[in-house]
């Protein structure tokens, strides 16, 4: 694969056959916040993938690229590979948002997040697949608890289990925060427009 993909339609094709060919997963029981379901996608199968992190890395930094911010993020550290290369592809930091609070280290600096944030820092926040939305929801809020600016929300999959998007939505507006959401690519895409076999 060559190093810069020649259009961003191609570069999303190929992402849509990685997620499909490895990410999907059908006839299993996983949990979401939202419920139990039989289909799901582990995008630890792209993040931990050479590809998959070259692929993802930069669609994430073409959607930030322009973007004045001083960090890109999410909700875990499983797609850390992920924001690691977008954000070298831009210059900026990254940051996590931790699934428990830190105990190790500065007793007096207890964290929830990873990062290096500072107030007024401007950052986008990533998320590999939502479901009820509730880890975007906790990272906004986290990062205005350290005083930080959201400017972007970018979903890679929105799995459609869980009304996620909606409840994004609604949390935003009702803090009055004024931030877009981009969603790489929903279910249906995935399921539908590339490579209807996998239904």
């Amino acid at each position: 694969m060559p190093d810069q993909p020649t259009s961003d339609s191609e570069l999303r094709r190929q992402l849509m056959e990685l997620i499909m060919s490895r990410a999907y997963k059908k006839n299993s029981k996983f949990k979401t916040p939202a419920k139990i379901v039989n289909t799901y996608f582990d995008f630890l199968e792209i993040s931990l993938k050479h590809q998959g992190i070259e692929l993802a890395g930069e669609l994430i930094f073409r959607e930030i690229k322009d973007l004045e911010i001083q960090a890109v993020g999410g909700p875990n550290h499983g797609i850390a590979s992920i924001l690691c290369r977008a954000a070298f592809l831009k210059k900026i930091g990254v940051f996590y948002i931790r699934d428990t609070i830190k105990k190790q280290g500065d007793l007096n600096d207890p964290r929830w997040i990873e990062s290096r944030i500072r107030q007024d820092d401007r950052v986008a926040i990533v998320g590999d697949v939502v479901s009820s939305g509730s880890q975007i929801i906790r990272s906004v809020d986290e990062v205005r608890q350290l005083g930080g600016l959201t400017r972007k929300i970018i979903i890679i999959v929105d799995s459609q289990d869980g009304n996620g998007i909606v409840n994004i939505k609604r949390h935003l507006e009702t803090n009055m925060l004024d931030i877009p959401i981009k969603v790489l690519f929903s279910r249906r895409d995935l399921l539908e427009t590339i490579i209807p076999n996998y239904q």
